[in-house]
């Protein structure tokens, strides 16, 4: 069954013969008569009685063209889902990696609020994790900490340049420990690489951790130095460096349009 048959028989049951609703629909009268016979065909019932000149509706027939209406309505509703300029709906799955997570969703659910056709679940973890995810379509798009050129099939879209920045608690004794994020992460290798650029952290025994929190209370506690991105330090004391990390949002390509990726974006940042 064709939503063009439904259409057609919308427009028969409206104007009341084949002959004005061929003219209205621009097509010949036997490509309306092969669309209806088509449509009895599907649905197995007799739509018009033919023994009248012109055919007349019988009582499937009008209740078909009535009910058409319902679905002929749906698809235009769903078209309109899938137009370029379309706000967001659906039902997304969205990764956050934790140590951005607690930054960001608080802004996101609240501009979240503008868009009742999105419907969304969170994710959080680690960024190979979420970018793997992503890549199975376990998830559709995550935010992740951007360590190189995305692998094939998958995109990125820079949400934040952030600059890292060290931390040390008043009074710091050279023995305290290097607070450091897991460096098998996307932040924590950044921050592994850099680390050894700066002799006053270099030098310091390393404490793997893979929680900003836990760095953070350790830090305000002064049981150790750190280096985080800037951001993550809030309001307490930090020094600014020249690297950064890229934090991108990185979706599959094909999955979502350009425009879709630029909405979502726009809640996050």
């Amino acid at each position: 069954m064709r939503n063009r048959d439904l259409a057609t028989l919308r427009m028969i049951a409206r104007v009341g013969s084949f002959r004005e609703a061929a003219e209205r629909l621009n097509m010949t009268i036997s490509a309306v008569s092969m669309q209806m016979k088509a449509l009895e065909a599907d649905l197995g019932g007799a739509l018009f009685d033919r023994s009248l000149r012109p055919p007349r509706l019988t009582a499937l027939g009008r209740s078909v063209a009535e009910t058409a209406g319902d679905v002929l309505d749906a698809e235009t509703r769903l078209r309109a889902l899938a137009r370029p300029d379309a706000p967001l709906a659906g039902r997304f799955r969205l990764g956050l990696v934790a140590s951005a997570g607690p930054r960001l969703l608080p802004g996101f659910v609240t501009r979240a609020r503008a868009v009742p056709e999105a419907y969304w679940t969170f994710h959080t973890g680690l960024s190979e994790t979420l970018e793997a995810e992503v890549a199975t379509g376990a998830l559709d798009a995550a935010v992740v900490t951007a360590t190189g050129v995305p692998q094939g099939g998958m995109r990125h879209r820079l949400l934040a340049r952030e600059p890292l920045a060290t931390a040390l608690p008043d009074r710091a004794a050279p023995d305290l420990p290097f607070l450091q994020f897991a460096p098998g992460t996307g932040i924590g290798r950044i921050i592994a690489d850099e680390r050894p650029r700066h002799p006053g952290l270099a030098a310091r025994p390393v404490l793997v951790l893979d929680h900003v929190a836990t760095i953070l209370a350790l830090l305000d506690a002064g049981h150790g130095a750190t280096m985080l991105p800037a951001p993550d330090f809030g309001r307490r004391a930090h020094t600014p460096l020249d690297r950064t990390r890229d934090l991108v949002l990185v979706t599959r390509a094909g999955t979502m349009l350009d425009a879709e990726v630029e909405r979502l974006a726009a809640l996050l940042v």
